[in-house]
């Protein structure tokens, strides 16, 4: 009977730390002050965006892991593909409103290994935009907000 109930308090104690994304209603983010510098050295493989911008979200609700934002890298189809190691996001927004920097490799870049079908899909030159998304559930998220497009410096 004793461990029944330490049974039946575990699984209400998961129950509790899981988050259902879906409850929150979906919030609306601007980028502004995006500054970019481009650096490149492609017989190393190497080519990172070193960003910085100030965000606000509307409608923010405090819960963790909620926001983050991302490099989204156009595809000839319209589509957009983002790259980072981890399962972490290396850019997690967690106020309201602030100011980021964060260093992200392209898809060009050593640190990832894209397959020749993700290379093939890539809009030459290469095009992009900052993003800020809301998680919607465990492994999906919405894009509330973007900068304008950017164009790569970089000459293939």
């Amino acid at each position: 009977m004793r461990k029944l109930g330490i049974s039946i308090a575990l699984l209400a104690l998961a129950g509790c730390a899981s988050t259902n994304y879906s409850d929150f209603d979906v919030s609306e983010a601007v980028i502004s002050k995006l500054k970019i510098n481009e650096t490149h050295n492609l017989n190393e493989r190497q080519h990172k965006l070193e960003i910085s911008f100030d965000y606000e979200i509307s409608e923010y609700v405090d819960t963790n892991n909620l926001y983050n934002c991302s490099v989204q890298f156009l595809a000839l189809d319209g589509t957009t593909i983002s790259m980072s190691n981890g399962k972490k996001s290396p850019c997690e927004l967690n106020k309201a409103k602030g100011k980021k920097s964060i260093v992200w490799p392209t898809i060009l870049d050593k640190a990832h290994s894209p397959s020749e079908e993700q290379l093939s899909k890539i809009k030459y030159p290469i095009e992009y935009f900052v993003a800020i998304h809301q998680r919607t559930g465990k492994n999906t998220n919405r894009i509330i907000g973007k900068s304008a497009t950017q164009v790569s410096t970089v000459k293939i």
